[in-house]
C-alpha cells in the first residue's frame, strides 16, 4: 500500500511539472519586428557622414549634405523627425510586397502596435494600412494601437549609465506582450530600442521585417547560434527587407544584415 502511494504521488507531481511545462509552453508569442523607414534625422546623419567622408578624402563636401547636416544642431526636430523622401519610397516598395503575400493576414496578426513617434506612425499606416488615428483597419486586424513602451531610444538615454530607463520601458515591454491575448503581435519602432532588446551587435535597415518569438522562459537560448538572444526571446530571423540600391524588396532575405 505504501508504494502504491508514492507511487500515485509520483505521477501527480509529474503530472503537475508536465501541466506547468505546457502551459509555459503554450503562453509563447510570435512577434514581428518592423523599423521605421527612413526619417528625416537619419536623412541627416547620412549627410553629416558623407561631409565627414569627404574631408577625410581632402575634398570639399556637397552644400547639400553640409545643410542637412547643419539640421541636426535642432535637437527636438531630430527625437521626433518624419519619414524622408527616402523614407517614403521604402514604405511603398515593402508595402506593396507585403500586400502581395498578404502578410497580415496569413501570419495570423492580430495586434499592431507602434511607437507614438511620428516616422513609426508614419511607416505603419503606409506599410500596413495600421494606425491608432486611422479610422478604418485590415479585417484580419483585431487591435491598433499606440504603445509608449515602444519610444526610441532618447539622447539622455545615450549618456553611459544612464540608460535605465530605457531598460524598464523594454523589461515592460516583454511582460506586456505575454499579457496580451492575441498571439501574433505586430511592432513597428525604432533600431536601438530593438537592437538593446534583443542584445543585437546590428542595427535593422529602414522598413525591414523580422520575425522572432517570447516566451516565459528563464532559460537563454542557446540553439540559436547566429544570435545569441536574451532569455524568452527564440527564432530570430528577416522576411523582408528594403533596398535601397534598384529601390526593389527581397524577401526571405536573412543575409549580409550587418
Amino acid at each position: 500500500n505504501i508504494a502504491c502511494t508514492l507511487f500515485a504521488l509520483c505521477l501527480i507531481n509529474l503530472n503537475v511539472i508536465m501541466g506547468d511545462s505546457i502551459e509555459k509552453n503554450q503562453n509563447m508569442k510570435v512577434i514581428y519586428l518592423i523599423r521605421h523607414a527612413q526619417s528625416e534625422e537619419n536623412r541627416r546623419l547620412a549627410s553629416l557622414k558623407e561631409s565627414f567622408g569627404a574631408i577625410t578624402r581632402f575634398s570639399l563636401p556637397k552644400a547639400s549634405d553640409l545643410s542637412a547636416a547643419m539640421q541636426l544642431l535642432n535637437v527636438p526636430a531630430q527625437v521626433d523627425s518624419d519619414v524622408s523622401g527616402l523614407g517614403e519610397s521604402q514604405i511603398k516598395k515593402v508595402a506593396k510586397s507585403l500586400e502581395k503575400d498578404n502578410f497580415l493576414e496569413s501570419h495570423g496578426i492580430k495586434l499592431v502596435a507602434h511607437s507614438p513617434l511620428k516616422r513609426a506612425r508614419q511607416t505603419s499606416e503606409g506599410m500596413l494600412g495600421c494606425g491608432s488615428s486611422l479610422e478604418t483597419k485590415p479585417v484580419s486586424v483585431d487591435r491598433v494601437i499606440e504603445l509608449e513602451l515602444l519610444t526610441e531610444k532618447s539622447p539622455s538615454e545615450w549618456i553611459p549609465g544612464n540608460d535605465g530607463a530605457l531598460k524598464k520601458r523594454i523589461n515592460d515591454l516583454e511582460a506586456w506582450l505575454l499579457e496580451q491575448p492575441e498571439e501574433k503581435i505586430c511592432l513597428v519602432g525604432h533600431s536601438q530600442y530593438f537592437k538593446s532588446m534583443l542584445n543585437m551587435d546590428f542595427l535593422f535597415g529602414n522598413c525591414d521585417v523580422w520575425e522572432v518569438k517570447i516566451s516565459e522562459s528563464d532559460t537563454v537560448n542557446t540553439c540559436d547560434e547566429k544570435y545569441k538572444l536574451p532569455k524568452g526571446w527564440s527564432g530570430l530571423k528577416r522576411l523582408y527587407s528594403y533596398d535601397d540600391r534598384d529601390l526593389s524588396t527581397t524577401t526571405n532575405a536573412d543575409t549580409n544584415v550587418e
